[in-house]
């Protein structure tokens, strides 16, 4: 029988166990760069639900608006035609009204009290 040295048997054994790490990180690898566009758009979802959730700042503003329109049904048809037909006819000029708004709405908002975040 014709056995390999024992030091050529262990350099084999290194490249082999080189190779195969090789091509788990180049499986690793191409599977991070095909599930990154999973990542990103569950991290979107994440951050929309936040901000969007009864304690995010969008949830509160939509909670007080919402309140308000129930307690006024007459402004939610003259509000919404008035909307349109800016967004019809300038709609420039509505996304700088509303981006204004937003800004002013931002930097004139109450301070908000510390929250407490110690585990329950």
């Amino acid at each position: 029988m014709n056995t390999p040295p024992a030091e050529e048997r262990i350099a084999q054994l290194l490249a082999r166990a080189r190779a195969e790490r090789l091509a788990t990180e180049l499986a690793i690898y191409e599977a991070r760069e095909q599930l990154a566009p999973l990542r990103s758009a569950a991290g979107i979802f994440n951050r929309a639900a936040s901000v969007l959730s009864a304690k995010g700042t969008a949830g509160r503003l939509i909670s007080a608006g919402s309140r308000y329109l129930v307690g006024h049904p007459w402004l939610v048809p003259a509000v919404a035609g008035a909307g349109l037909r800016l967004l019809r006819r300038r709609p420039v000029a509505l996304l700088l009204a509303l981006g204004a708004g937003a800004v002013a709405w931002w930097l004139f908002r109450p301070a908000g009290q510390p929250e407490d975040r110690t585990p329950r």
